[in-house]
């Protein structure tokens, strides 16, 4: 369901002055990492009422709550996905002798061993257990938003009818008891929750402590320390890229709720990094909106070179110098899970203990007004909680990781058509000459298009959202759309990680499998792809792109551009800059650099990258060579460069998302999750609600 956009009120909300700024709450959203969600103290505005000041307690509780426990989620499913590397000891650290081979090699067997047992306990975070009776918490995260939704429902369509009653009488407070009643049928399903997190948080702490425990004795201990200064410098790399993570929470938490909350969360969302070996990943926050918001992948782009450091840090030269920095990696990232854990269950206690007295609370608050003031403070209400309606876009599952899917796009736009995959997996067709959306009745996990060809990777989400009468499993392949026939066919046998579409419907995708990560084009024909050239590196890519019929790509580790160039096989750095991300349309490459500067690409001139601009967070590439772009703070720019210097003019604000067509149509989205349509510079005109 589409987030609502708020109701003009009459009640002017109070700007605050210094002494009634509330303090900053702060969200663990990884080991080591925390968001602030902070008030916009330009435009925060207070609620004058009682009414108001509870709607707004509920509604930041609600929003911390769902944060942090969809963040603990996130990081026990990496986990449930990790590989543990197997090895079999044929040398020895220095400083050990041939006589502890044999424990050395039973020790790591008996870590890999624990390893599997807590591997076991996470999943059942996230898949409810047949025969079980208790739901996953996976599947029970939807249950925070949904309670405030039901709540509110309840407490503004009584606010009609206590208009008509007279104050204290035997109508209104059996009204007022009805409320309460109902307000408690919707406790327990927060109850259940901190249940659940609480039971499955104790088992998990148990068994990551056994892990670190294993580590710290014996002759695993001395694996560790006769390679303690290279497991120091990996260390200190991953820390590195925590801080720079946990500094730029700017580029974590975007706009959302708005300002009648005095928060402002739109999304959360942190990369996974991916390395050779597929087991160490640096987890953070899973939370998602309609559309990955654009700061994301700019903070990718940022700590591009710590990534780059810490796969050159696990550049394993022996077997044994493996074992134990890939042991000390995921130590490093699993200390932190008690802490991560136990700020969830305070955050859902806090929320718990509001729906206690939440009753009373309104009670209090509706018995505290003077005669004639109940419409202002129902409009106060009503302003915060329709504020709040963004978070039932906000996925209540987590999208399969980095190391599966690189590049995931839940938007395409085709000409006239858009194609849109919703947060439950399920995908929609847009025409502009219907003006409304077709259910496509199939699910997917990415998405891509140009010209005729529509191409999706198959799959679902993981918590059984979807809503399709046959949902099947994640397969991860390739499967290509028929726009006449309006059928799927399934054209690749292996995993995808990304894929794009090329002039004259050339496909392209990235094999996920981690000993592969390899570029394929597809030959046009039954399952039938032509592995490309491995990157220079070697590398693994991330994205691609077409332009003018040329392939590019983005690396993992570096971080670089390169082209494909067919007639020698080879790839071809385009130019030195770092870059976050690509994007294409006709002749024209789009470049976003990790120093937040614009590149436009032309691969049929003989010229260099052009520089077009700082502080731009996502491109919307035209053909023209003209580009829509956004900015940090969220607003929306067009950029006319056919004239020089270039002419630059606003469009929108709070714009989470931004996409062209082929044929230079530009779709973008808000932060609550509403779509426009621009036919053309300075014409924007509104789309009907996206399907959720």
């Amino acid at each position: 369901m589409a987030a609502t956009q708020l109701a003009a009120t009459p009640v002017a909300l109070r700007k605050p002055t210094p002494a009634t700024l509330r303090p900053r709450r702060k969200v663990q959203i990884a080991p080591g990492m925390h968001v602030t969600l902070k008030p916009d103290f330009a435009g925060e505005v207070l609620p004058v009422t009682r009414l108001g000041r509870v709607a707004q307690a509920l509604v930041e509780q609600t929003v911390v709550s769902t944060i942090s426990v969809a963040a603990v989620t996130s990081y026990v499913y990496a986990l449930t996905q990790a590989a543990a590397p197997q090895v079999t000891f044929t040398d020895l650290p220095p400083g050990m002798n041939n006589s502890q081979l044999a424990p050395l090699q039973a020790a790591y067997d008996q870590f890999l061993t624990q390893f599997a047992v807590f591997q076991g306990q996470a999943a059942t975070w996230i898949n409810t257990q047949q025969g079980s009776g208790t739901p996953s918490i996976f599947s029970q995260l939807v249950s925070i938003p949904t309670t405030l939704s039901t709540i509110n429902a309840t407490v503004s369509s009584n606010f009609t009818l206590l208009n008509s009653l007279t104050p204290g009488s035997p109508t209104y407070n059996q009204l007022l008891t009805q409320q309460e009643n109902l307000i408690g049928a919707e406790k327990p399903a927060i109850t259940a929750l901190v249940a659940a997190v609480q039971t499955l948080g104790t088992n998990l702490d148990s068994g990551s402590s056994q892990l670190i425990a294993s580590t710290q004795t014996g002759v695993l201990a001395q694996m560790l320390a006769a390679y303690a200064a290279d497991i120091a410098t990996l260390t200190n790399d991953i820390n590195n890229c925590n801080n720079q993570i946990s500094a730029d929470n700017a580029k974590i938490v975007g706009e959302g709720v708005g300002a009648a909350t005095s928060i402002t969360v739109g999304l959360v969302g942190l990369a996974n990094i991916w390395n050779p070996i597929g087991w160490f990943l640096l987890i953070g926050g899973a939370i998602g909106a309609y559309f990955a918001i654009a700061e994301i992948e700019v903070l990718k782009g940022q700590i591009a070179q710590l990534k780059g450091q810490i796969n050159t840090d696990i550049a394993f030269q022996t077997t044994d110098e493996q074992a134990a920095m890939t042991m000390s990696a995921f130590c490093t990232q699993l200390q932190g899970f008690a802490a991560m854990n136990t700020a969830a269950q305070q955050e859902l206690a806090t929320l718990e203990a509001l729906y206690s007295t939440l009753a009373d609370d309104i009670t209090l608050a509706l018995t505290d007004l003077s005669s004639g003031d109940l419409s202002d403070a129902q409009n106060e209400w009503n302003t915060i909680l329709q504020a709040s309606a963004v978070l039932s876009g906000l996925t209540a599952y987590i999208w399969p990781s980095f190391a599966e899917l690189s590049s995931p796009s839940s938007f395409a736009a085709i000409g006239n058509d858009v194609y849109y995959i919703a947060t439950s997996g399920e995908m929609y067709h847009y025409t502009g000459s219907s003006g409304s959306w077709t259910d496509m009745g199939v699910t997917a996990l990415s998405c891509a298009g140009q010209g005729t060809t529509l191409v999706a990777i198959d799959g679902a989400p993981l918590d059984g959202s979807v809503t399709t009468s046959n949902p099947t499993a994640s397969t991860y392949f390739v499967k290509s759309y028929d726009l006449s026939a309006h059928s799927w066919t399934t054209i690749s046998t292996f995993p995808a990680a990304a894929i794009a579409v090329g002039n004259g419907g050339v496909v392209y995708a990235i094999n996920q499998t981690v000993s592969d990560r390899m570029v394929y084009q597809y030959s046009g024909s039954g399952s039938v792809w032509n592995a490309l050239p491995q990157l220079p590196g070697p590398d693994a890519a991330q994205q691609i792109a077409v332009a003018g019929g040329v392939l590019f790509a983005l690396s993992t580790n570096g971080q670089l551009v390169y082209q494909y160039n067919p007639s020698s096989s080879s790839w071809t750095q385009v130019f030195a800059q770092t870059c976050a991300s690509i994007t294409a349309n006709g002749n024209q490459l789009g470049i976003l650099g990790t120093n937040g500067y614009a590149y436009l690409y032309n691969p049929t001139i003989s010229q260099p990258p052009v520089n077009y601009g700082a502080g731009v967070t996502q491109i919307a590439q035209l053909s023209t060579g003209n580009e829509y772009r956004t900015a940090a703070d969220l607003s929306l720019w067009y950029g006319d460069f056919s004239v020089n210097p270039p002419a630059y003019t606003s469009v929108a604000n709070n714009v989470t998302g931004v996409y062209a067509s082929d044929t230079n149509l530009v779709y973008y989205a808000d932060n609550l999750g509403n779509l426009f349509l621009i036919p053309s510079p300075g014409t924007v005109l509104p789309i009907p609600a996206i399907p959720s």
